[in-house]
Formats: structure tokens, C-alpha cells, sequence
């Protein structure tokens, strides 16, 4: 497993083939696909590492339109990860 994936699995985030995307419930955060393969694992470190403040984080190459952040609340508040 690469770096990203190894940093990933070790902070509990678990991969959602549906949304392309790494999701951690209890951190409350979502990485695309995109956003991991486009940035350095010191970035996606960082990333982890910053506080939440309670919303649904999301790491996206380009910021998700509300009716996508929505769709994933809705699915992610309700629903499996995985």
C-alpha cells in the first residue's frame, strides 16, 4: 500500500467506491480521490491533523457545489460509508 493509503487506513478512513472518495465519521471529514492523488502526504497529513470544528469537512481539487455536499450529508448522516 502506498504512503497516502497506509495514512489513510491508520487514521480510519475507509474508502467509498460510490463517491470516490476516503470518509472518517468520527472525524467527520471526506478526501476525493482527486485531492489525495494531487497533493503530497504532508499536505493530507496536515489535512487530518486540523481541528473540525463539527461540520463535514471536505477536500476536494475543486470545492464541491452545495447540491454534492448535500448528497453526501445526507448519505453519511444516514446511511454506511462503505
Amino acid at each position: 500500500m502506498n504512503p497516502k493509503g497506509v495514512l489513510l487506513k491508520k487514521n480510519g478512513y475507509r474508502y467509498n467506491i460510490h463517491r470516490m472518495a476516503y470518509i472518517n465519521r468520527d472525524a467527520r471529514k471526506v478526501f476525493s480521490i482527486e485531492a489525495i492523488e494531487d497533493h503530497p502526504v504532508e499536505w493530507l497529513s496536515a489535512r487530518m491533523a486540523e481541528r473540525n470544528t463539527g461540520d463535514w469537512q471536505f477536500h476536494f481539487t475543486e470545492p464541491p457545489s452545495p447540491a454534492v455536499v448535500r448528497d453526501f450529508v445526507a448519505e453519511l448522516d444516514g446511511g454506511a460509508a462503505g
